[in-house]
């Protein structure tokens, strides 16, 4: 199975869909983020990758950055918030979906993007202490496993540039049930295609 995760950032979901036997392509933009990520990696600007039809990925994940649109917004931000900027990387990675039909897409983000767009989303979930995401796509129903033990914001030993990348990771536990889903979603089509 063949998944590629947009805007994979340190690898929140790339972790668990690989422990779930996904063959895992991950793009980032930021060379230093890229570089800790633990797959296979493109190093380029989700708006301007090289798309091609025809790849047959089983899935496609993404977690546009969510800074735009998050409720922890502090006005004294040294850059302000932009909405347009942050719906341009939402539509390219939408834009990604539709041109390279994957058998299921999957985009995570805060709830405050349901305000900025006319997708509803398919579950609003708690995937820890005070993190609260939405989900869109075409993906199988999975449980949403709940993580208080993710160390949010306690990140001894981490580097002050990389916190808020450790903060926005994905739960390995909540990555796997995703992929665990998936896997057994293939293998029933696979299984119903071989009885027919």
């Amino acid at each position: 199975m063949k998944a590629l995760d947009l805007f994979c950032g340190l690898g929140g979901w790339s972790d668990g869909l690989a422990a779930e036997d996904f063959d895992v392509t991950g793009v980032e933009l930021v060379p230093m983020i890229a570089a800790l990520y633990r797959h296979k990696v493109i190093l380029a600007d989700c708006r301007y990758l090289p798309l091609r039809s025809g790849v047959p990925w089983d899935l496609i994940v993404g977690s546009p950055p969510c800074r735009e649109f998050t409720a922890a917004y502090s006005g004294n931000w040294k850059v302000p918030r932009d909405f347009d900027r942050g719906l341009i990387l939402v539509n390219a990675f939408l834009d990604a979906v539709t041109f390279m039909a994957p058998r299921y897409w999957f985009m995570e983000n805060v709830p405050g993007l349901t305000k900025h767009i006319d997708l509803k989303p398919r579950v609003k979930a708690r995937l820890g202490k005070g993190m609260y995401r939405c989900f869109w796509g075409t993906f199988p129903a999975f449980l949403v496993p709940l993580d208080y033990n993710k160390k949010i914001f306690h990140l001894k030993g981490v580097p002050s540039k990389l916190r808020s990348w450790y903060r926005a990771r994905i739960p390995l536990a909540v990555a796997r049930s995703l992929g665990r889903a998936v896997k057994t979603a293939i293998s029933l089509s696979a299984w119903r295609h071989g009885a027919a």
